[in-house]
């Protein structure tokens, strides 16, 4: 059972496909060890969770065996900060493989005078409701482009709220943080009444698994290059998940992305490890430095 979030969020279809891609329950066709089969004897079932926050709590319970957040909601998991604090530590939380990444998408109106995230200070912005993955994770990605939560105004509305509400002048910007492209910033770029704005990590003490990336020209229309932070998504499971159960987890969604080493990946799921916020599950990690004929990264806690 992978928590997922709500029903039709990003999370939610990268769940159901992975779900589809490591099935193999009994009856199904033998893996030998080779090409995309899943993992032997397993059932995967996406399931929805309320939140991130409801997702690492159902995992700390036992009522998932995995999840998918942001790397930074993991992080806050493990350290027992944030939404967590009052839960404590989640100190058996283990990273299976990274599986995507989403991007900070600032959105103004298209008469707006802001020309980028430090002329938000003081601002109403629009991140989502109360604590869901887009609230949770705008803050902090929003702090790591030099804007805190304490230096600007947070409004928990829904992005089509939002949208209607820029154009009225009720919100100075809307933040998205999603998969490239967006669905949602794409039908509000298309009317041509929205601007997006750039962010870059500010400062020096940003978490390593937070990254710089580029919205490419065309991605949305009328919209030229931009430069954006992002984070990793990544597949997080408890330390008691059996160790063959991992290794599979690894394999067959690297065997499902790269059927063949010297092919274009054929899904896009490619798992990674390049960037950790939490401590990797140790069987997942050897199957990937197997995989990849790469070294996992470390976590900063260094836990």
């Amino acid at each position: 059972r992978i928590g997922a979030g709500t029903a039709g969020s990003a999370y939610y279809g990268i769940a159901s496909q992975i779900a589809g891609i490591v099935s193999n329950p009994p009856g199904s066709r033998e893996c030998d060890g080779e090409g995309a089969c899943g993992v032997e004897g397993l059932l995967g079932l996406a399931q929805t969770t309320t939140n991130p926050v409801d997702s690492i709590e159902s995992l700390r319970g036992q009522s998932l065996e995995a999840a998918i957040v942001s790397a930074d909601i993991a992080d806050a998991a493990l350290q027992g900060t944030g939404p967590f604090k009052k839960a404590g530590p989640m100190a058996d939380l283990r990273a299976i493989v990274n599986v995507g990444e989403i991007v900070l998408h600032i959105v103004v109106a298209k008469e707006s005078e802001a020309a980028g995230i430090k002329d938000l200070t003081g601002k109403k912005i629009a991140i989502g409701a109360a604590d869901s993955e887009n609230a949770l994770t705008a803050k902090a990605l929003l702090r790591a482009g030099g804007l805190p939560e304490k230096k600007f105004k947070a409004i928990d509305s829904e992005a089509a709220t939002a949208a209607a509400q820029l154009l009225t002048g009720e919100i100075d910007a809307l933040v998205l943080v999603d998969e490239l492209p967006s669905t949602e910033i794409a039908n509000m770029m298309a009317t041509g009444n929205y601007r997006l704005l750039g962010a870059q990590l500010a400062g020096e003490d940003n978490p390593k698994y937070l990254f710089e990336q580029w919205i490419p020209v065309g991605k949305y229309a009328g919209v030229d290059s931009t430069r954006a932070i992002a984070v990793p998504s990544v597949l997080v499971a408890r330390a008691d998940l059996p160790g063959q159960i991992a290794d599979g987890l690894v394999r067959a969604l690297w065997h499902s992305a790269v059927p063949d080493a010297a092919e274009t990946p054929a899904s896009g799921l490619m798992p990674d490890m390049s960037r950790a916020s939490v401590p990797w599950h140790p069987n997942a990690a050897a199957a990937f430095a197997e995989l990849a004929k790469t070294t996992p990264a470390l976590p900063e806690t260094g836990t």
